[in-house]
């Protein structure tokens, strides 16, 4: 991104000026606090659900437990790591480059005619990435060593299963993150498979949005529909006048955007990534917001209903003292309903006729690869009831209006009075008409 190296040059001058004063007046030169806002211009931030992990910036609120409080209970849900792109999406983007004619490129683009699309690899499609900075499989290892080492106090080996979507990335995910969570002590038969497209599984299982036969992603797509986006227009203008034989249409241009996280996923390089400014990726990143929010947020009727069959289990979880620790993993888009019902991110409907900057639903904030909710029990010297705190991509975050509790958490009672309001009287069994007989709760936790 053209302005993130302009700023990261300037800092490097800056810094390499004060290594060159005298060491007296080096002592009034460093300043203890930053006074930079760089993550504003970090990639990352606005590449959508193809991202790498990136932590959610949170509001400051410290990781370790209050004083005086214990974290006696940590539910986790974690998306697969780093992948590939999906068979469809990574079809797509190939018909659309496959138009792009480099032959002839003289300017900054002319890297293209030796580029290799890496990540475009057929047989790798769905596949998490093994390799590179941001692989997959390293990012969960590594989650497994961070979480054991964040809750062992609440570790009890033979307590312990890894619960997962069956889809076999997800499950790699899973096991990845059990070997780096138990090193020698890992076993496969500690992982539970959860069938994703049984409708018969009803309410007990990681992705109830398959038992769901009235949730409908189409529901709202002429508002989606309404999103300008001609910013891929001017894009391409941009590039072609600024590369001599150059002929890229916007759909081009599109598919290069989506291929950003892919490269960085794969390859670990910025060449694609670099082709884009941030004005660009700030637009780009708000088609995603808007999609995502319309399809799985709140504005979809049935969101907050797929999400109360998990939600509904952490509450039973809470108040059950038996439980220390429940590990499970699925699908960015089974994280959505959750933290749809959770209010986490509450956002107002999203504009169609202008771009909003100041909202929360924002989708690399909330589902990069590998991201990560964890519903913690906190007990603390003085209260009779348990509070709840989540933490998102390790960063703890109050549900608005109600964080009274130590560190801004909720008790348990105004935690399930706050859920029984958002639902309003929903219920999942009946309003999305699952099969005759199937199961109303999630009850994998208690039945394994």
């Amino acid at each position: 991104m053209q302005l993130s190296s302009a700023i990261l040059s300037t800092l490097a001058l800056s810094i390499s000026a004060i290594e060159a004063l005298p060491i007296g007046e080096q002592q009034y030169s460093l300043k203890p606090y930053s006074q930079n806002a760089l993550d504003q211009y970090n990639v990352l931030r606005f590449i959508g659900a193809a991202s790498p992990y990136v932590q959610n910036p949170g509001y400051g609120i410290q990781r370790d437990a209050p004083y005086q409080c214990k974290v006696t209970q940590a539910n986790l849900i974690s998306r697969h790591g780093e992948r590939y792109p999906t068979t469809d999406l990574g079809k797509e983007i190939i018909e659309n480059i496959i138009e792009l004619n480099v032959k002839e490129i003289k300017g900054p683009l002319s890297f293209l005619k030796d580029y290799q699309f890496k990540g475009l690899d057929k047989d790798e499609f769905e596949n998490e990435t093994s390799k590179g900075p941001y692989s997959g499989l390293l990012d969960q290892y590594r989650h497994g060593t961070l979480f054991r080492e964040q809750y062992d106090d609440l570790t009890f080996i033979d307590d312990i299963k890894f619960f997962t979507a069956s889809q076999e990335r997800v499950a790699v995910s899973a096991k990845q993150f059990a070997k780096g969570f138990l090193g020698e002590a890992y076993n496969e038969s500690l992982v539970v498979y959860l069938e994703e497209h049984d409708p018969k599984l009803g309410a007990n299982t990681l992705t109830p949005v398959n038992s769901c036969k009235y949730y409908d992603i189409d529901s709202n797509q002429d508002k989606i529909d309404q999103l300008s986006t001609s910013f891929l227009n001017k894009t391409a203008d941009r590039l072609n006048g600024q590369n001599e034989g150059l002929n890229i249409s916007s759909k081009i241009v599109k598919s290069l955007l989506d291929y950003c996280g892919f490269e960085l996923n794969v390859q670990g390089t910025t060449q694609i990534c670099d082709i884009f400014n941030n004005d660009e990726y700030l637009a780009y990143s708000y088609i995603y917001d808007l999609t995502y929010f319309y399809q799985y947020g709140t504005a979809n009727n049935l969101s907050t209903t797929v999400g109360s069959t998990y939600v509904d289990a952490l509450i039973r979880l809470i108040k059950d003292d038996s439980k220390k620790l429940t590990l499970s993993f699925a699908h960015d888009t089974d994280i959505y309903h959750i933290v749809a019902l959770l209010g986490l991110f509450e956002t107002k409907d999203l504009p169609t006729d202008h771009q909003s900057f100041n909202h929360l639903w924002k989708i690399s904030n909330i589902v990069p690869m590998g991201a990560r909710l964890i519903t913690e029990r906190l007990e603390c010297e003085g209260y009779d009831e348990p509070f709840v705190r989540f933490v998102h991509n390790d960063a703890v975050l109050p549900i608005e209006g109600h964080s009274e509790g130590p560190g801004f958490s909720i008790s348990l009672s105004d935690f399930e009075n706050f859920i029984n309001d958002r639902m309003d009287g929903k219920n999942f069994a009946k309003d999305c008409d699952i099969e005759d007989g199937a199961p109303d709760k999630l009850t994998f936790f208690w039945d394994n």
